[in-house]
């Protein structure tokens, strides 16, 4: 038999097959991904459809461990984009859980391009970088700058058009913005760049919104 490791969330009890290989929690394995998140906001904008076995979650439910084996540190990385962005426990936390994955893949995100980051990109790229910041820039002008009692409820935060001009690496992702989950992929893992002991590496997969 089997061992099943039970994982908690708010409203769930989520009965959890253990597999040798540790796959992540069902909020963010790659073959259900339950939720919907626009990695160009924070991980409190995300939602759980109808459809969603964790429909009526809120964020605050993924503050679950990632894996059975309870990781304290991942290394996540994927083929579209160039970084290796390391994840610990939050504070409070004693091992990584699934919203210390969207949240510092979110704030990793955010920064904004290095001028380094910037001449290595082919001219085909930057013209990508170049409309995905003007499609970013145009969601939060009409995000904060609506009147409309809606759109003050969404993702909270002041925005500065003044002081967001440049690309930010969450632009490298084009038009997809869309988390769809997490894969383990050695193969990929032996290339990324580091010494010392490696970190548990997983691979990041997006799709287009």
């Amino acid at each position: 038999m089997p061992h099943v490791w039970p994982f908690h969330t708010t409203n769930h009890l989520i009965r959890y097959q253990r597999h040798p290989k540790y796959p992540p929690h069902p909020f963010l394995a790659p073959t259900s991904v339950p939720l919907i998140y626009d990695l160009r906001y924070p991980p409190a904008s995300l939602r759980f459809p109808p459809s969603s076995p964790f429909a009526g979650c809120e964020y605050e439910s993924l503050r679950v461990p990632l894996t059975p084996e309870g990781p304290k540190q991942i290394r996540l990385i994927s083929p579209d984009f160039p970084w290796a962005f390391d994840v610990s426990p939050s504070a409070g936390e004693e091992v990584v859980t699934c919203f210390d994955v969207l949240a510092t893949l979110y704030c990793a995100l955010q920064c904004p391009l290095t001028d380094t980051e910037w001449g290595a990109a082919r001219h085909e790229k930057r013209a990508s970088l170049i409309r995905a910041r003007d499609r970013r820039l145009r969601m939060q002008l009409a995000l904060y700058g609506s009147s409309n009692s809606a759109a003050r409820t969404r993702p909270t935060g002041n925005f500065d058009m003044s002081v967001q001009r440049d690309p930010l690496r969450v632009d490298w992702l084009g038009s997809s913005v869309a988390f769809m989950g997490l894969v383990k992929d050695e193969a990929s893992a032996r290339f990324v760049p580091g010494g010392g002991e490696r970190p548990e590496t997983w691979v990041v997969k997006f799709q287009k919104l």
